[in-house]
């Protein structure tokens, strides 16, 4: 018997369903360990048939979608044709969606959680894998951002031509802002609380803000080449936008709400979308020598 292991196989950015907290975003790395016996070629699995089938069995399944613990008694569903309705009630007030079968995934148990994700995974790994794997292991992890603050979000792209159009899933994003050419541990933070395990709507989806037990909700809508997608969500875990969320956008509007809030500096945030990608922007009063940007990806500045 012989193992081989693959190291940040894949990220997977989703949003799921918490008891207490509501919908929480997420981004988790995959390693991959297989045990077996060696096949003709003197392998356990080829890696690239790993890279290709596995990584992509992955993504399918978990990437960009909501995670919905499916035997939890704060949870109710149903289906309707190619649509699944559903609704969790919780601690702040009720979560609905709806939304094309597609972008949930309903996982068994009551809870989701790394443990149940990591055993859901080594069982639709196994059934992929060739006869000589007789062992699947996954370990799922957070980046290691040390003490630096990070937040969790949720949010939808109707005009995204991928899977980021699905109204609910998320990301752990870490965040780097500079003060007048320093690094600010004290902005960084403040954004992180005000953007904890929060869904980033958009201004123009925001269909009405409605009661529910006397607890006012957004209703956000849109129409995507998925399908239809709604969502009702307690105002108190909503901060919306003028424009869409991408994460170029995102990072322009933090910049430019710290220029408001801190008049005569100068600002530059890296904004992250899940983990080792982002969007970098600027606003403020210009540093001596420096050209004042709008939104820049890739992580370089005009200078």
């Amino acid at each position: 018997m012989a193992t081989l292991f693959v190291e940040n196989l894949t990220v997977v950015d989703f949003s799921y369903l918490h008891a207490k907290r509501g919908m929480v975003g997420e981004s988790w790395m995959v390693d991959l360990e297989l045990t077996g016996e060696l096949d003709h070629q003197g392998m356990v699995f080829d890696f690239g048939l790993i890279k290709k089938q596995i990584k992509k069995l992955i993504d399918t399944h978990v990437d960009h979608r909501l995670l919905v613990p499916a035997d939890s008694e704060q949870l109710t569903r149903s289906q309707r044709d190619d649509d699944l309705s559903i609704e969790w009630a919780y601690r702040a007030g009720t979560i609905r969606m709806v939304s094309p079968r597609e972008s949930v995934l309903l996982m068994p148990g009551p809870e989701v959680s790394k443990a149940s994700l990591t055993l859901y995974l080594m069982e639709l790994v196994q059934q992929a894998v060739p006869d000589n794997v007789a062992e699947v292991q996954i370990v799922l992890r957070e980046e290691d951002t040390g003490t630096a603050p990070f937040y969790h979000y949720s949010h939808g792209l109707k005009k995204h031509d991928g899977n980021c159009q699905r109204i609910a899933h998320g990301h752990r994003s870490g965040i780097h802002i500079f003060e007048n050419g320093r690094r600010s541990r004290y902005w960084e933070k403040m954004w992180a609380d005000r953007w904890e395990d929060i869904y980033i709507g958009t201004q123009e989806d925001l269909e009405g803000t409605y009661y529910i037990e006397e607890i006012p909700h957004h209703r956000f809508r849109y129409d995507a080449d998925q399908g239809h997608f709604e969502l009702v969500i307690p105002e108190d875990h909503c901060y919306l936008v003028d424009s869409d969320t991408t994460v170029e956008q995102l990072a322009s509007h933090i910049a430019g709400q710290l220029a408001v809030e801190a008049p005569g500096k100068h600002f530059r945030v890296r904004a992250f979308e899940g983990i080792g990608k982002g969007a970098i922007a600027e606003a403020g009063e210009n540093l001596p020598g420096r050209v004042q940007t709008g939104w820049l990806t890739g992580g370089v500045a005009s200078i």
